[in-house]
């Protein structure tokens, strides 16, 4: 009898563990995938601070295309898979050149020292990384970080990304849709992160991932914490107000005998 009790509770021991190693194995896969989730509003801004957000799809297409608009919707389609992407309401575009249009006039990050350029605020991976301080830091031959963060908010590791374009954001002498084109690397953050050193080149029909980049984005101003607490206390005088009207009529409508 006794060594029964000791079966079943030696039973009951290891379900109860399985059980648990079961509940933190899951635990850590929801908390793995809460902290993949995309960041749209950079930590240490402020009410008002402008950026943008950058991405390499997770998907890849060729780059046969001469049309920048193939590109720029292929790339819209990535950031809309995710619903907190697609309700900044915001255009987002390519980082890639054809043999008409220059990456930084297509994604509109002309550096200030050019002619109709801007500075532009400082732009973030989906990860809260910065990857650049400004146009002119985006163009300027090196980035912050490898720009390797999808619009998942995972990393693709290593990986080539069709491009068209050199470090200073124009077409290069190989744009999309020739018949050798420039290429990137997600894994480096030096020149060859948009423009690998040549003449290494691809040819288009090979399919590699894009680079993706948002309109300039302005962080919402919060509320402050009495303004919210009069609108409710507005709202809850309006409903008691409205109860005792609907009383008062309910009252005056019965026939006294």
């Amino acid at each position: 009898m006794f060594d029964l009790l000791k079966f079943h509770s030696h039973r009951l021991v290891k379900k109860t563990a399985a059980a648990a190693i079961s509940l933190l194995a899951f635990a850590a896969v929801s908390l793995s995938s809460a902290q993949a989730a995309p960041i749209t509003i950079p930590t240490g801004l402020n009410p008002g601070d402008t950026y943008r957000l950058v991405f390499v799809t997770s998907n890849t297409r060729n780059g046969t295309s001469s049309n920048i608009a193939d590109y720029n919707a292929f790339v819209t389609a990535a950031a809309n898979t995710q619903a907190g992407m697609a309700a900044l309401g915001t255009n987002w575009t390519a980082i890639a050149s054809t043999a008409t249009v220059d990456a930084r006039d297509n994604t509109n990050t002309v550096p200030s020292s050019v002619s109709g350029g801007s500075l532009g605020g400082p732009i973030y991976l989906l990860n809260d990384v910065k990857l650049a301080d400004s146009n002119d830091d985006l163009w300027n031959g090196t980035i912050d970080t490898a720009l390797n963060i999808n619009q998942l908010g995972d990393s693709v590791g290593t990986s080539n990304v069709w491009t068209g374009t050199t470090s200073n954001g124009v077409a290069s002498a190989f744009p999309l849709a020739a018949s050798s084109s420039t290429f990137g690397s997600t894994s480096i953050s030096n020149a060859g992160w948009v423009e690998q050193p040549g003449p290494n080149l691809n040819v288009p029909q090979f399919t590699f991932h894009f680079y993706a980049i948002s309109d300039e984005l302005t962080v919402a101003a919060v509320p402050e914490p009495g303004s919210l607490t009069l609108l409710a206390l507005g709202l809850a005088g309006l409903g008691v107000a409205r109860r005792r009207r609907a009383a008062r009529t309910s009252m005056s409508s019965i026939t006294w005998t």
